[in-house]
């Protein structure tokens, strides 16, 4: 209650100093020092920052912008042109974001040119399109346990009611696309790829990467860099271009086919998407951030992890493998100046100390089922070696289901035919078959392809005769039109081959 009657009685002692009228104010709850004698006070003196006022001064109507400090229970004010003499200290998310605004004169830029509500609408709806569209087209990934958990890092990163008027709020979404990608849009939503949570390897690293994004968000980068003037094609026809031609390149570079089957999921071969989608969007929404706001913005990231105990170098490391895996598929337009990763060398160097973060076991724990929706999307588009890597990983991390191996086994068909390799992916499928009790249906027809090339006809039919009994079953539990029509066709080819093998 104490703190109330100050504001008020700081607020009032405003209004009587020269006929000063309070035009907007904000509060702020920050501990600090002066951080040399300022007025009676000395160096060092501990003091709390309480609000930001906006006054109009004598006849003119100069406007002032004054901070509220409160030393000892006494609040009196200080020009916004003298706050370097506070040394601020956030301890919490909310006073963290809210310093950095002020830091980088967001309010101020904020009360001398308004909210600029027009654009921020435009690009607000803009967002809302572009996640309508990607919604609508199956292009997000949905498993609950990820979502909860991207989500709940999320949530200790962000701080939703800042004190401005800004439209949006902070949200987040993951993107079915192999490319490791994040990107923030004006409204708030994060959007992060399941090729970046399969890339990072912590925790640690995801909570920088958001972090840099969250700064773009707060310090306003994409309302400073979108041009009002320029023309802008009609917004429903953007990104319905935009996504509708992402799709197509997808159906034509799968070749409308599925290699890996996921029930439920028909239509998961076209989720193979390019950085096209995010060079595009970038462009549209003031997203293509300067070197100085992607310098600003990752110096928040390594402040936030240190308020947050973590690992300052875990975003220089997150970076580098993100920059190592475009680098991997000779994917040089991305990090060209051209591309939405440019100067990504010169970003990482300036981070300094470029010292990798320990591999978090619980975090590839969780990531493995992204891990493994990578790998088929790689496989679904001939990647063989890159759906093997991501694979390998969960092996490697001790976490592999029984798809992992059945993956393995068909990427090690698809790229050698010899008798090792061949009982090699044997050996891998009856692991995969091992490991669970539940008909894996891709498991059945891999141990069927790799006992025929091992020359093993009386065991094949049996394995396909196992096939047909779980395709059967599986036909009459569906309610899905296309899984009824997947089903169907795998059960005639399982009776075709089957009359073959009896013949031969």
């Amino acid at each position: 209650m104490k703190k109330i009657i100050l504001l008020c009685l700081f607020s009032l002692s405003l209004c009587n100093v020269d006929a000063q009228k309070i035009l907007k104010s904000f509060p702020f709850y920050i501990d600090g020092t002066f951080k040399k004698d300022y007025d009676e006070y000395k160096a060092g003196t501990p003091l709390k920052f309480n609000q930001l006022v906006l006054t109009e001064r004598g006849a003119n109507g100069e406007e002032t912008l004054k901070a509220a400090v409160v030393v000892d229970n006494t609040q009196f004010a200080i020009p916004y042109s003298q706050l370097n003499v506070m040394a601020l200290t956030p301890t919490d998310n909310k006073s963290f974001w809210e310093y950095k605004a002020l830091q980088n004169d967001i309010y101020e830029k904020i009360w001398d040119k308004g909210y600029q509500y027009d654009i921020r609408q435009d690009l607000n709806d803009e967002a809302t399109e572009y996640i309508k569209n990607l919604n609508s087209s199956n292009l997000f990934y949905e498993d609950p346990y990820t979502e909860d958990y991207v989500n709940g890092l999320f949530a200790s990163v962000i701080y939703n009611n800042f004190n401005d008027k800004r439209l949006g709020t902070l949200n987040v979404y993951i993107l079915k696309s192999p490319a490791p990608d994040s990107f923030i849009l004006p409204n708030g939503s994060l959007v992060l790829s399941t090729g970046l949570l399969s890339t990072l390897d912590s925790e640690e690293e995801l909570t920088a990467i958001m972090a840099s994004e969250v700064s773009h968000f707060v310090l306003d980068h994409a309302i400073i860099n979108v041009n009002k003037e320029v023309a802008r094609e009609k917004r429903a026809a953007f990104w319905g271009g935009v996504v509708g031609g992402v799709l197509a390149a997808g159906e034509e570079y799968l070749m409308s086919k599925s290699d890996y089957y996921i029930p439920g999921t028909a239509t998961a071969a076209v989720a193979l998407i390019s950085s096209a989608i995010f060079d595009k969007t970038s462009q549209r929404l003031g997203m293509t951030y300067s070197r100085d706001q992607e310098k600003v913005a990752d110096q928040c990231a390594i402040e936030f992890l240190k308020m947050k105990n973590m690992q300052p170098s875990a975003l220089a490391s997150g970076l580098t493998k993100i920059k190592n895996y475009y680098e991997d598929h000779r994917d040089f337009y991305t990090l060209s100046k051209y591309g939405p990763y440019a100067e990504f060398d010169k970003r990482i160097e300036r981070l300094g100390e470029n010292k990798e973060c320990t591999i978090n076991h619980r975090y590839n724990k969780i990531m493995s089922t992204v891990n493994t929706f990578n790998s088929i999307l790689m496989l679904n588009g001939k990647r063989y070696d890159d759906a093997a890597l991501l694979v390998n990983k969960n092996i490697r991390n001790k976490v592999a289901s029984d798809d992992d191996y059945v993956l393995l086994a068909k990427t090690n068909m698809a790229l050698y035919n010899t008798e090792e390799k061949n009982n090699e992916s044997l050996s891998l499928i009856l692991k995969a078959k091992s490991i669970t009790e539940v008909p894996n249906l891709n498991t059945d027809k891999q141990e069927i392809l790799a006992l025929l090339r091992l020359n093993k006809q009386g065991k094949a039919a049996s394995s396909l005769k196992e096939y047909i009994d779980h395709l059967s079953a599986f036909l009459d539990q569906t309610r899905s039109a296309d899984d009824s029509t997947w089903a169907s066709t795998e059960l005639n080819w399982a009776n075709k081959l089957l009359q073959r093998i009896n013949i031969l």
